[in-house]
């Protein structure tokens, strides 16, 4: 038996969102937002450390999440949520953006806690991210009353198949920074080490700061271990830090690191190509519209983060920015991205107003199921 006097607990669940993994609580079970809620957080997950062996983290920015979900008082959402990015090796908490993977559990979790009632043979969800006050239409598969975890749908990056669930984000324009196009440019120059880089930022679900692969003198089909070289991730964050600091997010672009160490995204562009996955699988440029790879929180992606992705895609429909450069024109809604795992589809509706291009709602579908539900211990923080 665990004396509480050493250790307490946070009970929650693990769930397995698009591919992501995260911790999903009710408000109830940590102190309210502040720093004593980040510490014990930061303790939990067993920041800081590499490998984050002393806690539940799993040492990629892509399983050190944490999501809050509740049942909202909006007469227009039935559950909101906060997504909080935890930090690896910085002992820091980022609660300034959304998380599109761990979006798709969010009504899995409030299903299996009870928060909204199950409805067969699907139940249809109105999300609020309180992060970027946003809203989320989801549809949940249920199977004899639970979340559906089996069925066809294939996520590049998971084992297997599972139940799709669809998530469509509303009018995410301007998630963060409160404009498409925070500062107004479709594209602009960074100057990192005496070197300029040509730059599209675009703040659609979350922001990103795209830029050719070609102009860091790498293909851009590169897999996540040729790009976890130290120069080039330093060089990559300067670049992202700068971003911060032009966007008004940090004061300093070297503070981003710590201030803002996951939002802006930062990702590399080039043509549809051919390329071999982590997996051993295969890629053909024909059935792609646009490569990229993305960096979160200084770690290459194993795959892709569904934010940057509808980022990515929305993008694609924005005349004069390096990712409408690189994306081959298609009739219908759907971009999909080469990634490397394999490829993410994301449909994208646009509008025109007032001559200018909107985007109404972005979709995307994943797959998610809870792994562990329970007591999570953390050593007491003090205080």
């Amino acid at each position: 038996m665990v004396d509480q006097s050493v250790q307490g607990y946070v009970r929650g669940t693990l769930i397995r969102g698009g591919t992501s993994r995260g911790l999903y609580v009710t408000p109830d079970r940590l102190p309210p937002a502040g720093e004593r809620r980040d510490e014990i957080l930061v303790e939990l997950f067993g920041t800081p450390d590499p490998l984050q062996i002393d806690g539940i983290g799993g040492g990629n920015s892509h399983t050190s999440k944490v999501l809050i979900v509740d049942e909202s008082d909006r007469p227009d959402a039935d559950v909101e949520y906060t997504f909080g990015q935890v930090g690896i090796e910085n002992a820091t908490v980022d609660w300034s953006g959304n998380c599109g993977n761990l979006t798709s559990g969010v009504g899995v979790f409030a299903l299996l806690s009870g928060l909204v009632a199950a409805e067969s043979p699907e139940t249809e969800l109105r999300l609020y991210n309180t992060n970027t006050g946003t809203y989320v239409d989801q549809i949940v598969p249920i199977t004899d009353g639970e979340p559906a975890v089996h069925g066809e749908y294939h996520v590049d990056g998971i084992p297997g198949t599972g139940a799709r669930i669809d998530s469509y984000f509303r009018d995410p324009g301007g998630s963060v920074t409160g404009r498409l196009l925070p500062t107004g440019e479709r594209r602009e120059t960074i100057t990192v080490a005496g070197e300029d880089y040509p730059v599209s930022i675009v703040d659609a679900a979350n922001p990103n700061v795209f830029l050719r692969a070609r102009d860091l003198r790498l293909d851009g089909t590169e897999l996540p271990d040729e790009l976890a070289d130290s120069d080039l991730l330093d060089r990559l964050e300067l670049i992202r830090g700068a971003a911060c600091e032009r966007l008004g997010l940090v004061d300093d672009r070297h503070d981003a690191v710590d201030e803002r160490p996951a939002i802006p995204q930062i990702a590399l562009v080039s043509d549809p190509q051919s390329f071999g996955t982590v997996s051993g699988g295969r890629v053909d440029a024909a059935d792609i519209d646009i490569t990229s790879r993305i960096v979160t929180t200084g770690t290459p992606h194993h795959s892709y983060a569904t934010t940057g992705a509808m980022c990515l895609a929305a993008a694609t429909r924005l005349d004069g920015t390096i990712p409408a450069e690189f994306a081959r024109e298609t009739d219908g809604l759907d971009v999909t991205i080469g990634h490397p795992k394999g490829t993410i589809t994301i449909g994208v509706e646009t509008a025109t107003r007032a001559g200018d291009t909107t985007v109404e709602r972005v979709r995307v579908g994943r797959t998610a199921r809870a792994l562990v539900d329970g007591r999570l211990f953390y050593r007491h923080v003090p205080g």
